[in-house]
């Protein structure tokens, strides 16, 4: 039995798990933040915000972006959810979801 709780703990010791470090992924802004499932209409949306667009013609971009990147999930006259923050501070939050009847 004592050999047994030796070699369990030598092979538990001596067991090592490998850390996988997944590249990093999605776009950084400095004052804004755009999230979809593709980083290449997030891309579009942080673009348009640079322009000197405002967070929904953002939103906007993003999801006319996704409709060709992205159809599977949704098109246009699909829904959403937005997070926002206005210019007084006070934050808020928007739900377009689509409706059926």
């Amino acid at each position: 039995m004592k050999k047994i709780i030796i070699l369990l703990s030598v092979l538990t010791m001596s067991c090592k798990t490998q850390q996988n470090s997944a590249p990093p992924t999605g776009l950084v802004a400095t004052k804004a933040m755009v999230v979809s499932a593709r980083e290449e209409a997030s891309k579009i949306g942080v673009e348009i915000m640079r322009k000197g667009g405002n967070a929904f013609d953002a939103m906007v971009a993003t999801e006319m972006a996704l409709a060709v990147a992205y159809p599977y999930a949704g098109n246009l006259g699909g829904g959403g959810f937005m997070v926002y923050r206005k210019a007084n501070g006070e934050i808020g939050s928007l739900d377009y979801r689509e409706k059926a009847p």
